[in-house]
């Protein structure tokens, strides 16, 4: 299930946003090296909270239980109407650019496609919960497929063209490193996901034992796939080729086997796109439906329809997604994605301070601890500097957003009592 989640749009539509921000084979490759280690140290952190409360909700419910219900209000609003509608908005328009790619369609229709794209997947969704399912299933058999495919090709004809040589515009110096934190959001992104595995910790047998092997074993097998699949990339195509373009895969597979063999993986990673974002229109509503099952949201988001689809919120979610998709550019909703990542997955980390103050033992404790939690929330915090002097709009909305969720705090009964486990 971890693979799954984190292995969608990203990985077919980043490596070339990370090679353009850095602009050397090598500091690109130590990017993706770099990334796989902080996801892994998140890993850890997720693994013993999931494993302290194994229940549905993931990171709202630690964050509650570590810092009171407005707390727990605050991200569990922000992650579902802000953080992953930006998530489905930015996936709706790759999803988009790619259909565009294999139609030759104009490209100026790219932000009313993925707002489309986002509105047909919600109507899927509202049917019930056996037509999501069904699409997920059918469309997801075309990862292993596309990638396996493009590293097979890449390794067995390739000839190393990208490892020589940089581009005119490559940072250097003390210029590396806002260029490394720039970077760093399209690899969080590529990465992200092992977290929503927390989401499902109620359904898992024996949680303690399990989720620690969840949720490590599915980082070290995305990373191991994605160094493969970069070097892949790297030993087909110059470097200046994979800093423009949107589809390196197709494009490492069009350079080697032809144009219909690039038509194919851009079929393929279409598919994969559209999976994610079937999923994510699946799974964001039931955060929305949790919160209001709790009290931290109207009563009216819990409701749920025949098929089984919490039919308010996914019209909620719909809705401000595909507006986002409207009006925004991949790479824009991807940097408002991430820094309210940066912001929510640091405080839902920082929440085992207080859980360990209360209580030591744990069915999975951090190895090294604090130095694991406190590392993973400096890096963060790093990167939400450098996204601020780089990208301040982005930063700008999410505290906003923030800013708004805790206002609307004080007006929500369940966000201003505690529950019976804080009493």
């Amino acid at each position: 299930m971890v693979v799954g989640i984190m292995v969608g749009s990203g990985i077919f539509r980043t490596p070339g946003l990370v090679a353009a921000h850095l602009g050397r084979p090598w500091l690109t490759f130590v990017a993706w090296v770099l990334g796989g280690a902080l996801a892994f140290l998140g890993a850890l952190c997720f693994a013993e909270l999931a494993t302290r409360h194994p229940r549905a909700g993931g990171k709202y419910v630690y964050v509650r239980e570590a810092f009171g219900p407005r707390a727990g209000f605050v991200v569990g609003w922000v992650e579902s109407v802000g953080m992953y509608t930006a998530a489905i908005a930015a996936i709706g328009v790759a999803a988009a650019e790619f259909l565009v790619r294999l139609t030759g369609w104009d490209s100026g229709s790219i932000p009313w496609l993925g707002a489309g794209l986002v509105a047909l997947f919600t109507a899927v969704n509202l049917i019930g919960v056996a037509s999501g399912r069904w699409v997920q299933n059918l469309v997801t058999a075309a990862k292993v497929l596309a990638l396996g495919g493009v590293v097979a090709i890449a390794f067995a004809r390739g000839t190393g063209a990208g490892w020589h040589g940089a581009l005119a515009a490559a940072p250097r110096g003390a210029a590396v490193w806002p260029a490394l934190a720039l970077a760093s959001r399209s690899v969080i992104w590529t990465y992200y996901g092992y977290p929503d595995a927390a989401k499902i910790a109620e359904e898992v047998v024996d949680p303690g034992r399990t989720l620690p092997r969840v949720f490590l074993g599915g980082i070290a097998i995305v990373t191991a796939l994605y160094l493969l699949l970069n070097a892949a990339f790297l030993h087909v195509l110059p470097l200046a080729q994979i800093a423009a373009s949107n589809l390196v895969a197709a494009d490492a597979a069009t350079a080697i086997v032809g144009a219909r063999a690039g038509a194919v993986v851009a079929g393929l990673a279409l598919l994969v796109v559209l999976a994610s974002l079937n999923g994510n229109i699946f799974v964001t509503p039931r955060v929305l439906f949790g919160l209001a099952r709790e009290g931290l949201a109207p009563g009216a988001l819990a409701r749920v329809n025949g098929g089984g689809t919490p039919w308010v919120a996914m019209l909620l979610v719909g809705a401000v997604a595909g507006a986002l998709a409207a009006t925004g550019t991949f790479e824009k909703l991807l940097g408002l994605a991430i820094a309210e990542v940066l912001v929510i997955d640091g405080l839902t980390v920082a929440a085992l301070f207080p859980l360990r103050a209360r209580e030591p033992r744990a069915p999975f404790s951090v190895p090294g601890y604090p130095a694991v939690p406190i590392l993973f929330i400096g890096v963060y915090l790093v990167l939400f500097i450098w996204t601020a002097l780089g990208q301040s709009q982005s930063v700008l909305v999410t505290l906003a957003v923030l800013a708004v969720a805790y206002g609307l705090s004080w007006a929500v009964r369940g966000a201003r009592s505690r529950p019976e486990s804080l009493r």
